[in-house]
């Protein structure tokens, strides 16, 4: 939870200070939460230099934040939510996927000529 918490205090102090947001692009995602499959197809997709995304399904969207190299995600839960309010806790990375017992967030950018 202390992770969570220094995460979005990073977030809010980046956005105040007008930092650059990163441009969406196409992808191939994946966001599973207890079984549950909540994106499963083409998505939006954003990355940031320090290894951070987010993807963005038609209901659901899922972050996955780095910080002092652990991944902590969170995900909407709620399709009429507009925050990532619902904790999914510290994830390990297996290939294009970040996963732990609760969830499986995996980001896959389309090559060009597919977009």
């Amino acid at each position: 939870m202390k992770l969570h918490v220094a995460i979005a205090s990073i977030i809010a102090i980046g956005a105040a200070s007008g930092a650059a947001v990163a441009e969406q692009r196409p992808a191939q995602c994946k966001l599973v939460v207890k079984g549950k499959t909540y994106i499963d197809g083409r998505c939006n997709f954003e990355a940031d230099k320090d290894g951070s995304f987010r993807i963005f399904g038609k209901d659901y969207f899922a972050y996955v934040s780095m910080f002092e190299g652990k991944a902590d995600a969170s995900w909407n839960a709620d399709p009429k939510s507009t925050h990532a309010h619902s904790p999914l806790g510290e994830l390990k990375r297996k290939g294009a996927c970040w996963e732990n017992a609760t969830a499986r967030i995996c980001a896959r950018e389309l090559p060009a000529g597919t977009r």
